[in-house]
């Protein structure tokens, strides 16, 4: 056992939502963020919807850089501010960071990579690569806070979000820094990428229903979400206000294929099983969970299933929802986002709902908080994550 690890500060920028206060807001009225592409020209494209960040400012100084860049750092300012930690006043060694994106800079490549073909520039190429690679959101991030700490990235693809968080309590927890910044962002409403997804065939042309017999798959949101992590004893010296604490995590993985998940193996129910497990906790004691409901068809009904299969006859009377009903698979920052999430019903006592779910899939025979958010005392929360390639991540979250 390693010191208590709580979420201090937490910072968002979504599409039902930019801030934690509209961000809340919108999980309690149950808004959803989808619309029409206004990114770029949808003529082609099976798809013509998607979750769409409006009216975003970027901080001074850094509209040049990629959108997943100008994400993590909005998001990381708000987790700052919130946690009224001045990092000025502490050893810039024992600051941490850890946050990613599944995706990088891929506006910033396929806006600019015709540009490059017609007129080759070393300049120009070496704009793109500074705002390609995933990690160099820790690197602005270091830059405008002066953090010397480690700065980790981890990419998982559509868990990374939750990875990241783990990792950045992992080095709190382990007395590796003292203090952690940790998330995740993604901006991925790019052509290639969208014409990729419907060729693996997990898009919907429509909308997005998770667990709803309509389902054909999920809708692309962007955005970013960032924690700030430090121990209990600090949070406590300091009179900070404690979201909740991590109490645990795991993770498990599946090599079926690089877009589903094996059925037969249970990789899913096993991770939640070793979770409870690792935090001493029964069936019975968990309060909500997020789920990873992303609509497509197959993948929820596995999700139903791994829930049955980890937590027995409690999934019958377990409340669960899938945020991104609301918000669109973010993608990498999808985990971050949704255990802020969590952390807010566990705060505010109440149940995000998984909105558009009207017409139940007889598979799909769980309690997913449909349609409206639901007020709920929620003390123990558990928030999942998947993602292609096979990778599944846990985290547990308690009220403090």
């Amino acid at each position: 056992m390693g010191r208590r690890v709580v979420i201090t500060g937490m910072g968002v920028v979504t599409p039902i939502g930019i801030g934690l206060d509209h961000f809340e807001k919108s999980l309690r009225e149950g808004r959803s963020g989808d619309g029409p592409v206004t990114r770029f020209d949808t003529k082609g494209f099976r798809t013509k919807r998607a979750f769409e960040i409006k009216n975003f400012t970027p901080l001074h100084g850094t509209s040049l850089l990629d959108p997943f860049i100008q994400y993590a750092l909005a998001s990381t300012t708000e987790a700052q501010k919130r946690a009224q930690f001045n990092t000025e006043g502490v050893d810039p060694y024992r600051i941490g960071i850890c946050v990613s994106s599944s995706k990088g800079g891929l506006y910033t490549f396929s806006t600019l990579r015709d540009r490059f073909i017609k007129r080759p520039s070393a300049l120009l190429a070496a704009r793109v690569y500074a705002n390609l690679v995933p990690n160099f959101a820790c690197q602005w991030i270091a830059r405008k806070w002066k953090i010397s700490g480690p700065a980790k990235c981890f990419i998982t693809a559509c868990a990374t979000g939750t990875t990241s968080i783990i990792e950045g309590a992992r080095m709190v927890e382990e007395g590796i820094v003292d203090y952690a910044f940790a998330g995740a962002s993604d901006y991925s409403l790019v052509p290639f990428l969208v014409a990729g997804y419907e060729q693996m065939g997990v898009l919907s042309p429509e909308g997005m229903y998770p667990f709803d017999k309509r389902r054909n798959g999920f809708l692309l949101g962007e955005g970013g979400g960032v924690v700030f992590l430090e121990t209990f004893e600090s949070a406590k010296a300091r009179r900070a206000k404690i979201y909740a604490e991590i109490i645990g995590s795991s993770y498990g993985t599946d090599c079926y294929g690089p877009v589903s998940f094996n059925p037969k193996e249970d990789a899913l129910a096993r991770a939640v099983k070793k979770l409870l497990e690792k935090c001493h906790l029964s069936p019975d004691e968990i309060d909500y969970v997020n789920l990873h409901g992303t609509g497509t068809q197959s993948g929820d009904v596995y999700e139903t299933d791994q829930i049955k299969q980890a937590f027995g006859k409690k999934a019958y009377s377990l409340t669960t929802s899938s945020t991104k009903s609301m918000m669109g698979h973010m993608l990498g920052a999808s985990g971050a986002v949704e255990v802020i999430a969590s952390c807010l019903a566990v705060g505010g006592g109440f149940i995000p709902p998984t909105v558009h779910l009207e017409k139940k899939d007889p598979r799909c025979d769980l309690d997913y908080t449909p349609g409206k958010a639901r007020e709920k005392k929620v003390s123990v929360a558990i928030s999942l994550s998947m993602g292609f390639g096979g990778h599944i991540a846990c985290i547990a979250l308690r009220k403090v």
